[in-house]
């Protein structure tokens, strides 16, 4: 270990870090994780359904009810329940304005969770009625969280940065997917091909909603676990990067009334946006304090390589960037997780504990396993290579064993997410003899 100036400087900066939130805002425990644990059970029926489903993902019938069932289960019922939970949380936490009550929360999400359950019964039975009303019960759904969201962040005295936008834009965009949804359905039962309108419904919902709202996602989580900060020029890449996904949803939107070939503009602007996000992210993360290397960003890393493969085959609009593209979000999620379930669980343990608040940033740490992102890292490749042989190969073996590696990835998150409760649970039930001698 080096005592000479500069890791004297990096200690005092370490020693002087504090993480830029109000964890005191922050929603009781119950309200994240109905999400997350709804969330998890959306992606093993999925898993065992594309297991199930295999010889049909395997030719490429993309049209058929057995994959359009799979594809909604996963981007429904994991990837937006899983970012909706998340944002119950930290928005009030970022943006410092009290969470929404219990009651809404509690109620906006089994008005969601009924919805996508009616949706996906629909699309397996083939009920219009079904999809029909489950369908408005989504968008009604959908658009009770998002004002929930909208109103939190219109009362935040936070600057008006390029986060602040980006989860609103991402926002925006959600709501975009179910109206573009919504006209799609229409579209088909007038007789008419889903041919130019479902590439772009998938664009919004993959870019839009989730590709927004990761990038940035990334403008706030990656400076936190590199205990770092963007230099202006690496911020303006970053926000660059949000402009570039934006612009190339709007160019899909533009397509509608045009070409395919407007789309693969679209798919360069995004593609463009992931490489601005990759470039300026690392620098941030070499150039952090933090003790040791969180090996979070190594899942983070194989998540945004993965991502860059998905970007890179919407260029010819592959139907690959769909899958690499799911692969790459569930590899994100699931990475970080394994540091923001701690962070929700120790931000609940630190309320009976005395000291700063903030001190859960810390206690957090205590509670994470540290080789768990890269589990989730080697996983995550792996189920992504076999879906893509799958299809590359026409081999319904390999898509079943990606959908088997899908259903290990969640049972090692689970018993991830299931340690870091009872770590604690543990540190919880400690915390009077833990604080009593403190003033």
């Amino acid at each position: 270990m080096g005592t000479g100036p500069e890791a004297r400087d990096a200690g005092s900066r370490r020693a002087a870090y504090k993480p830029s939130i109000n964890v005191a805002q922050a929603p009781p425990l119950g309200v994240p994780l109905l999400y997350v644990a709804a969330a998890y059970g959306f992606l093993v029926v999925a898993a065992v359904l594309a297991v199930v489903n295999a010889p049909w993902l395997a030719r490429g019938d993309y049209a058929s009810p057995r994959v359009v069932l799979v594809v909604h289960l996963v981007t429904l019922g994991f990837l937006s329940m899983t970012a909706m939970g998340l944002l119950q949380q930290w928005v009030p936490v970022v943006w410092d304005v009290p969470a929404l009550s219990m009651r809404r929360a509690a109620g906006g999400f089994a008005g969601y969770a009924v919805a996508v359950v009616g949706f996906a019964w629909g699309i397996a039975h083939q009920q219009g009625m079904v999809l029909a009303v489950s369908g408005i019960l989504l968008a009604a759904a959908i658009v009770w969280w998002s004002t929930g969201v909208l109103t939190q962040l219109a009362h935040s005295a936070k600057p008006r940065d390029a986060v602040y936008w980006g989860v609103g834009a991402a926002v925006l965009g959600f709501n975009a997917t179910w109206m573009l949804g919504l006209f799609l359905a229409l579209w088909l039962a007038a007789g008419r091909s889903a041919g130019p309108v479902l590439p772009v419904h998938i664009a919004t919902a993959l870019v839009g909603w989730l590709g927004l709202l990761v990038l940035t996602v990334q403008l706030k989580l990656t400076p936190m676990f590199a205990m770092s900060k963007a230099t202006p020029a690496e911020s303006r890449h970053l926000n660059l990067a949000l402009g570039l996904a934006g612009a190339g949803v709007l160019t899909a939107w533009v397509s509608l009334g045009t070409s395919s070939t407007v789309e693969s503009v679209g798919a360069g602007l995004w593609t463009a946006a992931v490489l601005l996000t990759i470039i300026p992210s690392v620098k941030i993360i070499r150039r952090g304090t933090s003790p040791r290397f969180d090996r979070v960003f190594v899942g983070v890393a194989a998540a945004w390589g993965l991502l860059a493969a998905a970007a890179a085959a919407s260029l010819w609009l592959d139907p690959l960037a769909v899958v690499l593209a799911f692969w790459g979000f569930i590899t994100l999620i699931f990475s970080y997780q394994a540091r923001i379930v701690p962070f929700i669980v120790a931000v609940s343990a630190a309320r009976r504990l005395a000291g700063p608040p903030f001190g859960a940033f810390y206690l957090a740490q205590a509670l994470q396993a540290a080789n768990q992102p890269v589990v989730t890292a080697v996983l995550g490749w792996v189920g992504a290579v076999l879906a893509v042989l799958g299809q590359v190969r026409a081999s319904p073996g390999c898509d079943a064993a990606s959908g088997l590696t899908l259903l290990i990835l969640v049972g090692w998150q689970v018993g991830g997410v299931a340690a870091a409760l009872r770590r604690g649970r543990a540190g919880a039930m400690g915390a009077p003899a833990a604080g009593a001698g403190r003033p």
